[in-house]
């Protein structure tokens, strides 16, 4: 069953077009992963699904959804507490004073803020305020969770604990999920699908698309290769070469891709007189 369908969404902020006729439709309890590098649209779209900003065409069909946003950073009430912060969804439910604030004392232990619990967002670091922001979007129960690297922000331990326990709270309550992340293990355990957005044109990313986001490898007249598999070359996928570097006794060349999207090094002992880089004859990835 689709909880929601998106059909031809473009969006456009004075004459610069952000989505370029994107689709999209998610079953209850379906995970979605969107890629992409800065600019290509992820952010606006995830607003856009928000009810956060309007689209200029296209279609969005989500009658009765409810939908809960976690932004890259956080965004709390400043005359509210972090309880009544974090209460508010219910509230908002009709959810009986007491029983809102007995679930809410259960979500702050388990963002680790029982102590802050009287306190105010100026009181918090970005992290803390962060959590709160996480746990709001659950605690009212959401059937579409939408999550903009809601991690990215804290600390390793921490973020490692919050991002376990909200997948499995998407696991448990069958929440559908949209995750929009540039950490590899988040994309490939998550979801059930990676999507990938350039340029405002949104599509199901291939496991070679994957790796390449993710710096692993590059795509080489549609042939991946693992960046293990590349040497300094005559002619290939023009670089910039920055510098020799020296790794484990090992001589290599630190290049970057003339667009600025990856850097890497190289195995080549010999100084380069050309900037290119081309993958070794039967080194493709199988």
């Amino acid at each position: 069953m689709e909880i929601i369908k998106v059909e031809n969404i473009t969006k456009r902020f004075e004459n610069e077009t952000i989505l370029h006729g994107v689709s999209l439709a998610l079953r209850q309890g379906e995970k979605v992963t969107i890629l992409g590098g800065s600019g290509s649209g992820k952010t606006t779209f995830l607003k856009v699904l928000a009810g956060l900003l309007p689209f200029d065409s296209g279609s969005y069909q989500k009658s009765g959804v409810k939908i809960a946003y976690i932004s890259q950073k956080p965004v709390l009430f400043s005359h509210m507490t972090v309880l009544e912060n974090l209460i508010f969804p219910l509230k908002c439910q009709k959810v009986k004073r007491k029983e809102r604030e007995a679930i809410g004392r259960v979500f702050l232990e388990k963002s680790e803020l029982v102590k802050w619990a009287d306190a105010y967002p100026f009181e918090l670091s970005g992290g803390q305020q962060q959590r709160v922001s996480v746990a709001r979007a659950l605690i009212g129960n959401p059937d579409l969770l939408l999550m903009d690297e809601p991690f990215s922000s804290l600390d390793v331990r921490l973020g490692r604990d919050m991002r376990q326990w909200v997948f499995t709270q998407i696991e448990e309550r069958k929440m559908a999920a949209v995750f929009v992340t540039h950490h590899y293990e988040e994309a490939k355990v998550f979801s059930e699908r990676v999507l990938l957005m350039e340029n405002g044109v949104l599509k199901e990313a291939t496991d070679a698309e994957i790796d390449v986001f993710f710096g692993d490898g590059l795509l080489y007249k549609d042939v991946y290769y693992p960046i293990g598999a590349w040497r300094m070359a005559d002619s290939g996928v023009p670089v910039q070469v920055e510098r020799q570097v020296m790794l484990y006794g090992q001589a290599y060349w630190s290049v970057i891709l003339e667009d600025g999207a990856q850097k890497f090094i190289i195995v080549d002992e010999n100084r380069a007189e050309t900037a290119y880089i081309a993958p070794v004859r039967g080194e493709k990835d199988a």
